[in-house]
């Protein structure tokens, strides 16, 4: 198993501004999980102006924002796997994730402290429900009961 000091699970803006300041706080040792085939989170659909005042000082598409974390990301060096679906969180610290390169494969964390209860939802983020629906369609209309 290999020891991390910190996991960020989701590469979209939120995940990549939290593993900046991870970084810039001074922490070296850490990975981004994203379970999409890239990084940017739902901000990839969000063509409409208004991301970025306050962070970048200037109105950027949902597509801009996330490329402007993702370019400090790779600047940085800080390591992400992408097409990596988490299965399971353990109060221990480990962090338990699937991909296709590497099959199942747990890491351990120092820093993960579990916010709550969550009992399993079997929800999708915004983006990969709208995948859902541009790729089944006639499963995604409203039917009139």
């Amino acid at each position: 198993m290999r020891e991390i000091d910190l996991v960020i699970i989701g590469g979209g803006p939120a995940g990549m501004s939290a593993a900046l300041a991870a970084y810039d706080a001074g922490i070296r040792d850490l990975l981004i999980l994203e379970r999409d085939e890239k990084l940017g989170g739902i901000l990839q659909q969000c063509i409409h102006n208004g991301f970025g005042l306050h962070r970048f000082g200037e109105e950027l598409t949902g597509p801009e924002y996330a490329w402007r974390y993702e370019k400090e990301v790779h600047a940085k060096g800080i390591p992400f796997l992408l097409d990596t679906m988490v299965l399971d969180i353990t109060p221990d610290r480990v962090v338990t994730a699937t991909n296709t390169e590497s099959g199942v494969f747990p890491q351990h964390h120092e820093h993960y402290e579990p916010p709550g209860h969550r009992p399993g939802t079997g929800g999708h983020r915004s983006g990969s429900a709208r995948r859902l629906c541009s790729a089944f369609p006639s499963a995604s209309r409203r039917t009139n009961l």
